[in-house]
């Protein structure tokens, strides 16, 4: 999902289409210092990276663009080749501030918040316990999505992760007993 998200946002950047993007499997070889990849952040991470990769190419091709407008990016490659314009760009998005005082709660825990109510209509036999989700309605609020299909496709599968913990897993836990 992350791969398709990352070539819609070249796409939409350089306005070019999405078969002209290719995109190779990420690795430490190619890109340093990333972070990890958790809790949905990677598209907004490396989006943003991409999204400034972008911007550097744009404005080096501005020149070129200028002269052709109507070109296509094949024509726009080649005249920057011609005139040795680099189209190779680093894109960096450092992350989001966290400068939460956790002493006295004020301040921001973290800049990525989504907002969201799940509601279940669910059968039990009260007999037996077993149960049965007859329909769930989930209503998310989450900002400009890059690929609606995908997002939908991770808030399904965050439910069905805690129907899953909280319906079939059984926990187990040891509580520590100090003895003095």
């Amino acid at each position: 999902g992350v791969h398709t998200k990352m070539i819609q946002v070249v796409s939409r950047e350089l306005r070019m289409p999405l078969s002209s993007i290719h995109l190779r499997g990420t690795s430490t070889e190619t890109i340093p210092n990333t972070n990890p990849s958790g809790a949905s952040l990677v598209a907004d991470f490396n989006g943003l990276a991409l999204k400034d990769a972008c911007q550097t190419l744009l404005k080096r091709l501005e020149p070129i663009i200028g002269k052709n407008p109507r070109g296509t990016w094949k024509d726009w490659a080649q005249a920057a080749f011609n005139e040795s314009i680099s189209l190779s760009a680093t894109g960096y998005f450092r992350g989001y501030e966290a400068n939460m005082n956790w002493e006295t709660g004020e301040g921001h825990p973290f800049e990525y918040f989504v907002y969201g109510a799940a509601c279940s209509e669910v059968e039990v036999d009260c007999l037996t316990g077993a149960h049965k989700n007859i329909r769930t309605d989930i209503v998310m609020d989450i900002g400009y999505s890059i690929n609606p299909a995908l997002d939908a496709g991770q808030i399904e599968g965050a439910f069905i992760q805690g129907m899953g913990l909280y319906t079939i897993e059984e926990l187990f836990f040891l509580l520590r007993v100090s003895c003095t």
